[in-house]
């Protein structure tokens, strides 16, 4: 079944029937359906058909969701727009892209210069509320179509959205509508080759940012089978936990490695995750020593898959067959590669094919998108059994003074410490050098702050001289993206301030 004709299908269900979560209250069908409708309305009023991109601030919302069900459902074209950024930097993403309406809440509109960007790029202003009436209404001073010219979709494309930076700079991404269809129908294959079936009734736990790749993906396999969703603006462990134990969840539970390590520290009872039988684990590097001790602790088995925007979904993971034959003889791959994915991996100055066990740069095949081999900055080794191991990434290798810097391999020597919750290495200019390494670490809270100086001790007994940072930097907490990876941008900043 089509992509659009499943969400249709799950807006025609029983209106009254609870459809999502927020903060332990239900909100029937009805609310999304009548979001739906509105949004379609309004766009079919301006002129606005099908074929035409609309801007959509996302956020983890009932009114979005609405939002978001109706314009696939509608076949439209959305164009994700990330909630999470400074407001000048969306105003600025807003008027460059001149798109002809964007969906906002009050909370986006009301930010400066949202509006005045908007007006300047032509576009539509529709204003969503979660209110039982008026839940789309135009905004005022932006109630008519500007004269454009307006930003243009390729056809039958459902989603356009931010990559996270695999394969280069983040840039945005069309995903059409047909590469959609086919990556849901792999989840669900991928579902069922971890050992669970999707149960219609059971909720699903939306956490994941609605404009970030994971947070899309996990909404569209789940909701458009008709199941209810957990609404969470962002990941807090006791409001999953609670979900996690009081629906006693069985089927898509999914956490980065940042939330498997918050389960840990907030020691979540056995018995409240008892109905998991796995977990799975992407966005982020998960650390071989975090997998054992979570899966030591609530005997779940943690099944890590590896994706990004650009490939269209997942491309390599673990099946719990992979797990229960190679879960120790492999720990630390990311598992093997998806029906028809090809994988290689190449010599980052000669682009010649290296052998098994060698590192270099990862490259991908993904015949539902391209015909043609996709570049990564992911540095990996491909073993003689097809399990994929990640080294680092080769744009992020720092090079002081003609020596290479393997920043990930610094950042893994400092975790060792016991003190050390997160580290992460980064390369600053340095007029002499080129560029030097500078690390950030952060602690466990509560607990004694990690030391400076035992810290790059360590990492001079275990790596040469030049892998020792300029300088280490011990923060409460480092920053985080809402997929919550660390935010390397922001944190750069922060150490060149």
């Amino acid at each position: 079944m089509r992509l659009d004709e499943m969400f249709r299908n799950v807006l025609a269900m029983d209106p009254e029937e609870p459809a999502v979560e927020v903060n332990e209250t239900w909100y029937p069908r009805r609310r999304l359906t009548d979001v739906a409708k509105k949004i379609d309305e309004v766009l079919l009023a301006a002129g606005l058909g099908a074929g035409a991109p609309i801007g959509l601030i996302a956020r983890n919302r009932v009114p979005q969701i609405g939002a978001l069900f109706g314009l696939i459902a509608g076949r439209r074209t959305v164009v994700m727009l990330h909630a999470y950024q400074a407001p000048a930097k969306l105003a600025e993403e807003i008027r460059n892209l001149r798109l002809p309406a964007i969906l906002g809440d009050e909370q986006d509109w009301s930010a400066e210069g949202m509006k005045e960007a908007a007006k300047a790029a032509g576009s539509l202003g529709i204003l969503l509320k979660n209110t039982e009436t008026d839940a789309v209404t135009l905004l005022p001073g932006l109630e008519k179509l500007g004269p454009g010219p307006h930003h243009k979709s390729e056809a039958d494309v459902a989603i356009e959205i931010l990559t996270s930076g695999t394969t280069g700079a983040p840039k945005r991404v069309p995903m059409t509508y047909s590469t959609l269809n086919q990556a849901t129908a792999d989840a669900a294959l991928a579902t069922q080759q971890a050992g669970t079936d999707q149960n219609q009734k059971e909720p699903y736990v939306q956490f994941f940012p609605l404009g970030n790749i994971s947070g899309v993906y996990g909404l569209l396999l789940c909701a458009g089978l008709g199941r209810p969703v957990i609404l969470l603006e962002k990941f807090q462990v006791k409001e999953w936990a609670r979900a996690v134990e009081k629906y006693k969840l069985t089927t898509f539970v999914s956490l980065p490695p940042a939330a498997i390590r918050m389960v840990l520290e907030a020691k979540i009872p056995k018995a409240a995750l008892a109905s998991v039988p796995i977990v799975r684990c992407g966005s982020a590097p998960l650390a071989p020593e975090l997998q054992a001790e979570f899966e030591d602790t609530y005997g779940i088995p943690v099944l890590i898959n590896y994706g990004a925007t650009e490939f269209g979904g997942v491309v390599i993971n673990w099946t719990i067959a992979d797990h229960k034959e190679f879960a120790k003889k492999k720990r630390g791959s990311i598992g093997r590669p998806r029906p028809g994915i090809g994988l290689r991996v190449v010599d980052v100055e000669t682009d010649k094919e290296m052998p098994a066990g060698q590192v270099g740069r990862l490259e991908i095949l993904v015949p539902r998108l391209k015909d043609e081999w996709i570049r990564t900055t992911d540095l990996a080794a491909i073993d003689s059994d097809g399990f994929v191991f990640l080294h680092g990434r080769s744009d992020s290798v720092i090079i002081r003074g003609g020596f290479k810097v393997n920043p990930e391999s610094v950042a893994e020597v400092m975790r060792q410490n016991p003190d050390v919750r997160e580290a992460a290495v980064i390369g600053i200019p340095d007029p002499r050098l080129g560029e030097v390494p500078v690390a950030a670490v952060e602690g466990h809270p509560g607990q004694p702050k990690p030391k400076p100086e035992e810290l790059d001790a360590l990492v001079r007994e275990q790596l040469s001289p030049q892998h020792v940072p300029v300088r280490t930097v011990v923060f409460d907490a480092l920053p985080r993206t809402g997929s919550m990876k660390v935010d390397r941008g922001a944190l750069k900043k922060l150490l060149q301030g």
